[in-house]
Formats: structure tokens, sequence, C-alpha cells
């Protein structure tokens, strides 16, 4: 592919200086991983200016770069343009003949439950006779073939591979999670999607948004490139949301105007019953992982094969089999009596549905183990040390992905929301998570939150392996 034809579809192009006609033959944004005959694109990121590794990347084989800065190459083409990262998502498109072109969109988007109702929809589609791809936090899935996955959504250069891939494999419809950093960041630039699902917005990611106006407006960017939307209204910014939109909608929830409604909610150990109430008509349905959580997920899950055009007695029939997700209300097994439930609740909203949950059917006492995520936002910490004690008999803070952080501090953060005397602090995740199931009695429900899927924890100076369910299993056998 010539340069002259990626320049083609790149926005907004400042400058073209050099030769245009030079063959590419791939695309990069990290100069580590730029290989000979390969375009750049220099990308000014909140931690490192690409800009600065040019040279580098013309050391490893670049014929051609494309920037946002004014610069005078030597013998190599320079695109100037005004946002690089739209530039990488334009040449990312091209370069794999537009692959998403020929994909079904489904994008999820909010604060909770993306990762479950991504899931939900591929389970949906495939037990439907549906070829279905996913994207996001937990992995990436073709079909059946898993992928590991880095971020909840990934760069538009790793998209656009990954869709020419489903395409290769004849997958027809995708589900994926479209995270407020991808939207803010240009990463799904020049997708369309055929279903935009919004669950809801509450306090997260504020580290990166500086305010809850700018966390919106990032997530609402999805729906500017939607023909459909899957819309919560019991959230009031879904009811915002919705008054912005001018696309067919479909809207989900427990309020009585709500297209798709839950009515007669059961919630147990075992999951959740209700009846859904569309078009006039009531279906009884049923789904494993309890919580009022799995209604709304299960809804959002529906309302977007709908909008695809599958019946809704087929979906319902799939989901009393879909299973639960992993690190998602994961119950961990033990012959002791002792309920070990490892989720991935790490925001103020998510630990409180979460622990509510739990509340409605343990017969015992809730002993929660969990901790904040260092150099991320700091004030829901108070938040969430104030949701566990108020909701949970005996509370241990401990450290979860420090980071650059002193695991001490974030606790000491933490602890300044809470006013009763249920806590200790233990930095350790580990002996935390011993500590908690020493303490536990048979009817005890132990809650490990934060990690979820996660196998790793992130300190300083290193990473290292750890999966919350690997170390309550440990424990509940030594005891």
């Amino acid at each position: 592919m010539k340069l002259k034809e990626i320049i083609e579809v790149i926005p907004d192009v400042s400058a073209v200086n050099g030769n245009i006609n030079v063959e590419i033959k791939s695309v990069a944004y990290d100069s580590r991983k730029t290989e000979k005959g390969a375009v750049f694109i220099a990308i000014s990121g909140f931690n490192f200016d690409g800009h600065k590794f040019i040279d580098d990347a013309l050391e490893r084989g670049a014929c051609a770069v494309v920037g946002e800065k004014p610069i005078k190459l030597e013998g190599v083409p320079y695109i100037q343009v005004k946002n690089s990262r739209r530039a990488l998502a334009a040449i990312s498109a091209k370069f794999y003949n537009y692959p998403a072109e020929k994909l079904k969109l489904t994008g999820v988007t909010g604060t909770s439950g993306k990762t479950t109702i991504t899931h939900l929809i591929g389970r949906m589609l495939k037990g439907s006779g549906a070829s279905a791809g996913i994207i996001g936090t937990i992995e990436n899935t073709i079909n059946n073939k898993k992928i590991a996955a880095t971020h909840t959504t990934p760069e538009s250069l790793e998209l656009n591979k990954i869709f020419s891939q489903m395409v290769q494999d004849n997958v027809e419809y995708v589900a994926m999670e479209v995270s407020s950093h991808s939207l803010k960041l240009e990463r799904v630039y020049g997708l369309k999607f055929e279903v935009g699902v919004f669950t809801n917005l509450s306090r997260d990611h504020l580290d990166f948004h500086k305010n809850f106006e700018d966390y919106f407006s990032s997530k609402k960017k999805l729906f500017d490139s939607v023909n459909q939307a899957v819309i919560n209204i019991d959230d009031e910014n879904g009811r915002k949301l919705l008054n912005m939109l001018a696309v067919p909608t479909i809207t989900y929830g427990r309020d009585k105007s709500a297209d798709l409604r839950a009515e007669n909610v059961k919630i147990s150990a075992t999951g959740v019953l209700y009846d859904l109430v569309f078009k006039g008509k009531i279906y009884p349905v049923s789904y494993s992982t309890p919580g009022m959580f799995s209604v709304y997920n299960s809804l959002a899950a529906i309302g977007a094969c709908l909008a695809l055009g599958f019946p809704v007695e087929q979906l319902i029939s799939v989901l009393k089999d879909a299973g639960g997700v992993r690190g998602r209300f994961e119950l961990v097994e033990n012959p002791l009596g002792i309920n070990v439930i490892v989720d991935y609740a790490h925001k103020p909203d998510g630990l409180k549905n979460v622990l509510e949950t739990i509340r409605g059917f343990c017969s015992g006492r809730i002993i929660t183990v969990f901790g904040c995520g260092g150099d991320r936002d700091r004030g829901k910490r108070p938040q969430m040390g104030k949701i566990a004690s108020e909701l949970s008999d005996y509370v241990i803070i401990t450290s979860d992905n420090p980071r650059s952080e002193d695991p001490e501090s974030i606790i000491k953060e933490i602890e300044a929301g809470i006013y009763k005397n249920n806590y200790e602090k233990i930095a350790d995740r580990k002996k935390a998570i011993q500590r908690a199931i020493s303490l536990a009695k048979k009817g005890d429900i132990v809650l490990i939150a934060g990690k979820g899927h996660e196998t790793y924890q992130k300190f300083k100076d290193k990473t290292i392996h750890f999966d919350d369910r690997e170390v309550a299993k440990e424990f509940l056998t030594r005891s």
C-alpha cells in the first residue's frame, strides 16, 4: 500500500513533506514495535511523547512518519496532522481494509456492567445460532477462540487487527466494551455501531476525566455513531442521554415507561427471577447470577439482541443457561460451608451493589476484603471505606494494585471514610485474605472485592502474579 493512499483517509492533514509514493508494509505507534517499511504515528501521550521516539522508529526501519508537531525529516516523508490518535484510527482501518464495515458492532458503555453484558450478548448470539466475537476487559474471543486482552477497549491499531481476524473467521456480530478512555482517546474513531448500550453512570475515572461532565460527554460520544440505542432509564444519566438522541431506542429498567420492564423481581443466592414485560406480553426470566445488577445486565443484553433482530423467546431461553462471568460474583467452592465470593467491584456503586445483594441472603456475617488502586481517583477511597463498613459486619482493608503509591497511604485514605469500629488494616493482600477466611464460620460470607478476574498485583517496582481465587482456595484447603 502506498503512503499516498493512506494520506487520502487521514483527517485534518496540515502538511505533507517528502516522497508519498513509498510502500507501507505495516503500521506502528510504539517505536519498539516498529518494523522495516512501517509508517510510524507519533502520539502526544500523557506519560510519553511519541515525537521523542521518532529517531528510534526510523532506526528500526520506519519509512514514513505521521505526527502533530511541525518537524522536518531528512529523506523520510513526514505528514503533519491535527490529531495523531484520529490519524492512527483512520490509517489502521485503511491498512486492514475496513474490517469493521463487514461486522455488526454492538458497543456497551457505562460505569458498571460492561463486561457481563458483552459476554451475555455474545452467549445469546451464539445460542441463537449466530457467529459472534467479544472484545473487552477479561478477554477477546473470536467465535470460540480466546485472545488475551490488555485494555478494556484496545488501541485502534490492535482493534482493527482483531476485526480483521474476525472477518477471516466469518464472524458476523461483535459485542464490545467501549470505555470512556477509548472514546476520549479516539480508539473507536470512525467506527459505526449497529447498537449502542448505555448501562449507568456513577463516580469513576475522575483522575482521568477531571470532572463528571467530561466523563458523561465521553460516554455520549459512542451514541454519535450508532444506528440504534439501548438505554437504562432507571439511571438519571440514562434519561439525560435519552433526551439527546435522535436514533431508534429501546429503553430498559423497572420504570413503568421502559420498553423492557422487569416486574416481580425475586433475588436469591442462586440467581434472579423476574417477569419481563415487553410489548404488552409477560415473559418469565431466569438468570443464575444473584443481585439487582443481574436484572439490569440481563435486560441490557436482551435489549441489544432484540435491536439486532433476534426473538425475545430465544434470548430468554439462552439466558437461563448462560452462567456467570469470570471474576463477577464468582463463588469459590470449598467443603467448609463458608461462602467465598470474588468480585471485580472496585468502584463505590459496584461495591454497594454487591454487598447489598449478599446482605439479602446471608444468614451469617459478611466479612469484606478490599482496597483501592493506586494512581487512580483518590476521591472514591473514603466513599468505599464508608460503604464497606456500613454494609459489612467486618472489613479488612488491604492493597489493590498500589502502583506507584505507598499502600499504607492508600489504606489511610480509605480509612478516613469509616466511622464504625469494625475493621482492621493488613496491607499484604494475601495475608488479608487469609485473615478473613480464618475469621469466617459456617454460614458467613467472605467477599474479596476489587480484582475479580485479574491475575496480577502491580507495585511501584514490579508486577507479581496474584489471583484472589487461587489465594482463597489455598487457605480454604488448609483450613
